[in-house]
C-alpha cells in the first residue's frame, strides 16, 4: 500500500493559529516562517483576508509541514476551496533562504459573502 502523502500549506491569515487548525485537523504540525513572493494579502474591513497575484508584492506567512490528505480535506472545506479560494501551488522562501514548493489558498476572482 502507498503512503500517504503529505503537503506544505503556507498560510497567512486565521489558519496561523494552532489551535484553529488543532480543531479543524484534529493535531498540529511543524510550522516554519516563509515568505510568498509576487502575491499581495486583501485585508477587507469585516471580511477574511485573501491574497492575489501582484509581481512587486510579497506576503509574510507560516508553512505548516506534511499535512496529511484528510487534514488537507479539512483545511479546504474550513477556507471553501473552489468557491471562496482556489488552493494552488507555490514556491516559498523560509528564514533560512531555502525555497519550497507548497499548496496555498489563493483569493478567487469572483468572491461571494452570505
Amino acid at each position: 500500500m502507498p503512503a500517504a502523502a503529505k503537503h506544505d500549506v503556507f498560510v497567512y491569515g486565521t489558519l496561523r493559529d494552532p489551535d484553529l487548525v488543532r480543531r479543524l485537523a484534529g493535531r498540529t504540525f511543524a510550522q516554519r516562517s516563509a515568505v510568498l513572493r509576487g502575491y499581495r494579502r486583501v485585508e477587507p474591513a469585516g471580511r477574511y483576508p485573501w491574497i492575489e497575484p501582484c509581481a512587486e508584492a510579497q506576503v509574510e506567512g507560516i508553512l505548516l509541514c506534511d499535512v496529511d490528505d484528510a487534514a488537507l480535506a479539512r483545511l479546504d472545506e474550513y477556507e471553501d476551496e473552489g468557491r471562496l479560494y482556489a488552493r494552488e501551488e507555490v514556491e516559498v522562501r523560509l528564514v533560512d533562504g531555502s525555497k519550497r514548493r507548497c499548496q496555498t489558498y489563493v483569493g478567487r476572482t469572483v468572491r461571494r459573502y452570505p
